[in-house]
């Protein structure tokens, strides 16, 4: 071989060492990860069979929300080369109120709460849908350049959080924080956005206040610290799986905890039996992925150039990091107890197909600009 043809062999070499991998690559093989490790947790959790069910039956409904949530997520893929995205966005955004009424109104009561549209083998919860649906109206918003589009904006942003806060107030304030961190990044004057957060913190006050069974749960929540005797029973439950599980965890499907001693465990409380499954290793690799996920969102949101996509990337971005913490936070007893899934792992159709819509979204924005000829219509 040559001198020449050695070097030129070197520095191809050195090059496709030196090559930064794809944000959107490595936002796919997370994405992937995160959902097969999720199956195989929701299987886990429930195959021993909740409330009577066969032990197949809920990974199968997991996966087939996966589907579900695939095909969307393609749709919102190709969002930039759309030519009427604003009658897409005004769409959406009034099917998942239409939907949260009718659930209101005609839908089914699970824990409590009215929250849930029965469609047979599976139920749809509105406010899932109207997280993504809301951000990117507000995104839409700010950047038509019209003043009056911000009051406009804060406006429906505390009707929709409102309306979800009837039944759900953690929705509500998920559905919140992503809009303000929009705000925050778009520059939003300081006196409209003082008002807006004064009116939140009273409307949260006011909604714990004049439900007993909210104020119960703070009082429980409370009662983590102040008494571990007499605290929440899925609190105490949660940190016996955690506790149980150890360094190394106690291996794969044997958690004593998913044998109805912890309640909810393939849904809201499925960190627990990861930490009792899998241990502190396990919990511990998990949590960098969901983090790693989020700072690629970061990422892509300060690449992306267009002002709609990065405002709406950002809300995104918010969105799924401050439903993983407050999930966290509820499974390891530093929250009140509230009926939050933790994204792509968590068994939850609606929440699934939720997330995936936001991932086909950012990962449409990452194709380069000349497929994207639309994109600002």
């Amino acid at each position: 071989m040559s001198m020449k043809s050695s070097k030129l062999k070197n520095k191809k070499l050195k090059n496709s060492i030196g090559r930064k991998i794809p944000n959107s690559v490595s936002l796919i093989i997370i994405v992937s990860i995160l959902l097969i490790f999720g199956s195989y947790m929701v299987f886990s959790a429930s195959y021993i069979g909740v409330d009577d069910s066969p032990p197949w039956f809920y990974l199968l409904k997991h996966v087939f929300f996966i589907i579900a949530g695939i095909i969307f997520g393609t749709i919102f893929f190709k969002f930039g080369q759309l030519k009427h995205k604003s009658l897409l966005i005004y769409s959406f955004m009034a099917l998942a109120i239409v939907l949260l009424l009718i659930a209101y109104i005609f839908g089914e009561t699970i824990g409590g709460s009215k929250r849930w549209i029965n469609l047979g083998p599976i139920n749809i919860q509105p406010s899932e849908l109207l997280k993504p649906a809301l951000v990117l109206l507000v995104a839409h918003l700010l950047t038509r350049r019209k003043k009056a589009n911000t009051g406009l904006a804060i406006f429906i942003s505390f009707i929709a959080a409102g309306l979800v806060a009837v039944e759900n107030l953690s929705s509500a304030i998920l559905l919140i924080i992503p809009v303000l961190v929009i705000f925050f990044v778009y520059g939003i004057n300081k006196k409209p956005a003082f008002i807006a957060g004064i009116i939140g913190v009273l409307g949260i006050v006011s909604a714990v206040i004049l439900e007993p069974y909210r104020m119960l749960r703070i009082v429980n929540f409370m009662g983590v610290w102040l008494n571990p005797l007499k605290a929440d029973y899925q609190s105490k439950q949660s940190l016996y799986a955690i506790a149980d599980g150890g360094i190394f965890g106690v291996g794969i499907t044997n958690s004593k905890q998913k044998f109805f001693h912890l309640p909810e465990h393939h849904t809201d409380f499925i960190f627990a039996i990861v930490g009792e499954e899998l241990g502190f290793i396990g919990a511990a690799i998990l949590i960098v992925l969901l983090f790693s996920l989020s700072f690629i969102i970061i990422q892509i949101a300060l690449e992306t150039t267009d002002k709609f996509n990065k405002l709406t990337i950002i809300g995104f971005g918010a969105l799924f990091v401050s439903q993983t913490i407050l999930n966290l936070a509820v499974v390891t007893a530093l929250s009140p107890v509230t009926g939050v899934t933790l994204p792509f792992i968590s068994y939850g159709g609606s929440s699934i197909v939720s997330f995936l819509i936001i991932i086909g979204f950012i990962l449409g924005t990452t194709v380069p600009k000349k497929r994207r000829k639309n994109e600002k219509q």
